[in-house]
């Protein structure tokens, strides 16, 4: 017969299991150029300094692969084509996403989120009440790598501008705007 071996368990451990965990609550940061979105499935939840605000929105169909990588996706309320107007912006494809895993606790509060998915947008697919945007892990490398976009406030200005007289050999060309 085999002699049972107890060990006590630690007073963190004794605290984590008396709490009284409610549900899931994922909380949902995507970083476009234009504003970055900070959305919580659950209630509006504080989180390195930023607000997660109680969105319209869910995770779903995540998937590990052999690898480790991790893929998924996001479905978001189109209310008033919010959403539409998000994902139209800009390209969607390579936009980073992180999504936490935190836990609400009864009687308030919310244990401390952790990384449950960090990758880029890899397409979407608008509907009339609800869109659809997968996401794909990336490698640490290239979750670092922010996109990088250009405007003359940040240095890409040697452009020339309009009405700018330009004379090639022989030929002379005055800059107009396309009409």
């Amino acid at each position: 017969m085999p002699i049972p071996i107890t060990r006590p368990l630690g007073a963190g451990i004794l605290t984590e299991i008396a709490i009284d965990f409610t549900r899931p609550v994922y909380l949902v940061k995507m970083l476009f150029p234009a504003a970055s979105t900070f959305m919580s499935t659950g209630p509006q939840i504080t989180f390195d300094s930023d607000i997660y605000i109680e969105g319209q929105i869910s995770v779903e169909t995540v998937e590990w692969n052999a690898d480790g990588g991790q893929s998924g996706t996001l479905t978001l309320s189109n209310e008033n084509n919010a959403a539409s107007a998000l994902l139209l912006s800009g390209t969607v494809n390579g936009i980073l996403v992180e999504v936490y895993l935190t836990y609400l606790i009864s009687g308030g509060g919310n244990t401390a989120p952790e990384m449950f998915i960090k990758g880029t947008m890899d397409g979407a697919d608008i509907g009339a009440d609800f869109s659809t945007v997968n996401i794909l892990s990336t490698t640490s490398k290239t979750a670092f790598v922010p996109n990088r976009y250009y405007t003359a406030a940040e240095g890409f200005n040697w452009l020339p501008i309009e009405g700018e007289i330009i004379t090639w050999g022989d030929e002379v060309f005055v800059l107009q705007r396309q009409q």
